[in-house]
């Protein structure tokens, strides 16, 4: 069995008992149940049952070839409307909770208490505006006045906090992404989904795949644009013991940091199977394969190469 790394970490997400889907504008999106009460933990205990679920996601539409031969964006949201992604969707946000993607993709907050113009990271349209972009993940809330921006009442009543700023909403955090009136395209979580799943093969692949020099400078670049931002961290203290404190404002940062620590921890937990591709977490320092299946038929397929030279 693998041994978890020393490094004690500690981090903290909040997740509800309970998720829906629901369409707005002929989107189709995530959100907690009315009746659903909040649930506080600590993502990077469970990282490596993040990161594999995610991926089995980003695996199921990476092999998809009409992904290749489509715009991707347009795909993803043809996904998002069927059944069997709507069910794997709904499974790990149920497990993990929403991304925080409002959190995620401006490249700061200042919109949020002043008239500035919003940028954003390079995954979501530049042209969209502060209210267009607010109200893509606030439109359950039926208390705002849509022809202008957020208020700080608005944001405030999102946050649980009564006026004492006292959590009056359970076991749940501060941010008002985590409001019951936050939700997500069930599309953006597909495509993180599979750019998590790519990333990981890219890294495989320039590490131990026969390239040519060419090739392995431009997988090399691939990585090295990956985006891991939005994290800090500081001292933190649990039961005793001094750990290493994240701060993140979305789950979508933490997992690309979850990603990163897979990648050079020198254990490589998470892994994709050799035969088939799928994602699996690894019990021992030299599984290759997901299942017991894919190691027998990668053998015969190995045995007939070796016959036919």
């Amino acid at each position: 069995m693998i041994k978890e790394e020393k490094i004690e970490f500690m981090s903290k997400w909040c997740k509800y008992s309970k998720y829906k889907i629901e369409k707005n504008n002929n989107i189709l999106y995530v959100l907690p149940d009315e009746n659903a009460v909040p649930i506080t933990y600590d993502p990077f205990e469970i990282k490596n049952d993040i990161l594999k679920d995610l991926m089995i996601i980003g695996e199921m539409v990476n092999g998809d070839e009409t992904i290749k031969f489509t715009n991707t964006n347009l795909t993803y949201e043809a996904k998002s409307k069927t059944k069997e992604f709507q069910k794997v969707v709904l499974d790990f946000v149920s497990k993990y909770g929403l991304l925080g993607n409002f959190r995620y993709f401006p490249k700061n907050f200042d919109f949020l208490e002043k008239d500035n113009e919003i940028s954003y990271s390079s995954k979501l349209d530049s042209s969209l505006s502060i209210i267009d972009f607010e109200q893509r993940y606030f439109w359950p809330d039926k208390k705002i006045d849509w022809s202008k921006k957020m208020t700080v009442n608005d944001l405030h009543r999102n946050s649980g906090l009564d006026a004492n700023l006292i959590q009056v909403e359970g076991d749940r955090l501060n941010d008002f992404i985590f409001s019951k009136n936050y939700a997500e395209p069930i599309s953006e979580i597909i495509d993180f989904a599979e750019s998590v799943y790519v990333t990981k093969g890219v890294i495989g692949t320039y590490l131990y795949g026969n390239l040519e020099p060419d090739l392995k400078e431009f997988y090399a670049e691939t990585i090295l644009n990956q985006e891991v931002y939005k994290i800090n961290f500081k001292y933190g203290i649990e039961n005793g013991k001094i750990k290493f404190q994240w701060n993140f404002h979305s789950l979508r940062a933490a997992i690309n940091a979850m990603l990163l620590l897979n990648e050079t921890n020198g254990r490589t937990e998470v892994r994709l199977c050799k035969y088939c591709g799928k994602p699996f977490i690894a019990e021992n320092l030299k599984a290759e394969y997901d299942t017991t299946t894919c190691r027998n038929k990668a053998n015969i397929a190995n045995t007939r190469k070796r016959k036919n030279k």
